[in-house]
């Protein structure tokens, strides 16, 4: 398993350093992957096979929505849908530091995320 992580890793620096448009893909919700911290481990896994952090978190933001062919998101402007991660730490100095929100928005809007862990653990 060490092996073949390694050749992904190294596929991923040769991507990287060839110019090759990254996307974040964590396959979440087959097998163990679970909605949510999957794309957190899989931005760790990146920087640590030698991507930038700017770089990954672009992967999961500015990239997909170009690609998409969607321009009113993936990057925090005027006038854009603006969905996004308040965090409690800079991930640029760690990128497990996406683990740490504080808020979360959705068009603009703040999610009620205790109303939501609530409703979770009640079954509703």
């Amino acid at each position: 398993m060490k092996e073949a992580y390694a050749i992904l890793e190294a596929g991923l620096r040769t991507y990287v350093e060839s110019g090759v448009r990254i996307v974040l893909s964590a396959d979440s919700g087959l097998f163990v992957q679970f909605f949510g911290i999957a794309e957190h481990r899989e931005l760790q896994a990146m920087v640590q096979a030698g991507m930038p952090a700017q770089q990954a978190i672009q992967a999961a933001t500015r990239t997909p929505a170009q690609i998409l062919g969607l321009p009113d998101r993936g990057t925090l402007e005027p006038g854009k849908r603006a969905d996004l991660l308040v965090l409690d730490a800079d991930p640029l100095d760690n990128i497990a530091n996406t683990r740490k929100i504080a808020a979360v928005y959705l068009a603009g809007k703040p999610v009620d995320r205790t109303a939501l862990r609530t409703a979770w653990t009640a079954g509703t």
